[in-house]
């Protein structure tokens, strides 16, 4: 069987990252801040991050870039590198994936340890509030899925979050929040798990763990609500969710 390589793509807040699995395992990670525009540094840093691991395009098998929420900017400029990277090298597949669940990924094996059922996933919006979705872990109805999204796209501000969980008929011993602001919603309400993952915010590594499993277990897709075999920047406006 031809081993599968998968770069991964994530700029939704400040940092882009890249990953490079082959099949399921970790073989580089890279993150890089910014303070000039994304264009002019995404193209060498993916032809540096090649050249350091000794591959070229014609290894890669999937792309796989997180698509938002998140810098409408920044998102833009991932997006419209990898179709370029795709149409130049037509054998790389696309995955397209919600930075949401991307981030709610690393996650899991800490809600099941805790035996807690969902993941609230937050990613900040640069607007005084966040971008919020809920993840199902271990759904009955999905078993080849790590998790299913319970809910559409929101944005609430923190303040918000106990009727968030309210709204969308949440116990709190069952949840567990990952993600933009999360000491703050530690502080606001005292019994909610809060995940001790160093890292708070979307990130390459999510988005290629993700792809390789969807991979793996052959999952249609589309019918993940969470993954798509286009690249489309997800925007998210008064609380709705539009694919473009």
């Amino acid at each position: 069987m031809k081993k599968l390589m998968i770069i991964s793509i994530e700029n939704s807040t400040s940092n882009l990252s890249l990953t490079l699995l082959k099949n399921e395992n970790v073989i580089n990670h890279i993150s890089v801040s910014f303070k000039n525009d994304l264009s002019e540094i995404i193209v060498p840093t993916i032809k540096m991050f090649l050249k350091d691991n000794l591959i070229t395009f014609g290894d890669i098998t999937f792309l796989a870039v997180g698509c938002g929420p998140g810098s409408f900017t920044g998102i833009r400029s991932v997006i419209s590198t990898a179709l370029g990277i795709t149409i130049s090298n037509n054998h790389i597949q696309s995955i397209g994936i919600n930075s949401l669940a991307a981030l709610a990924m690393p996650a899991i094996n800490e809600a099941k340890k805790l035996k807690l059922k969902y993941i609230i996933s937050c990613i900040d919006t640069k607007k005084d509030d966040l971008y919020v979705q809920v993840f199902q872990i271990d759904n009955i109805e999905n078993k080849l899925l790590p998790m299913v999204a319970i809910n559409d796209i929101n944005t609430i501000k923190i303040e918000k979050l106990h009727n968030y969980l309210v709204i969308n008929k949440l116990i709190l011993k069952d949840v567990l929040f990952i993600g933009h602001q999360s000491n703050i919603a530690k502080q606001m309400i005292d019994k909610l798990y809060v995940s001790s993952n160093l890292v708070q915010y979307p990130d390459s590594l999510g988005v290629g763990r993700l792809a390789s499993w969807i991979i793996k277990n052959k999952v249609s897709i589309n019918k993940t609500f969470f993954a798509f075999d286009k690249f489309k920047p997800i925007y998210v406006r008064s609380a709705q969710i539009k694919l473009k």
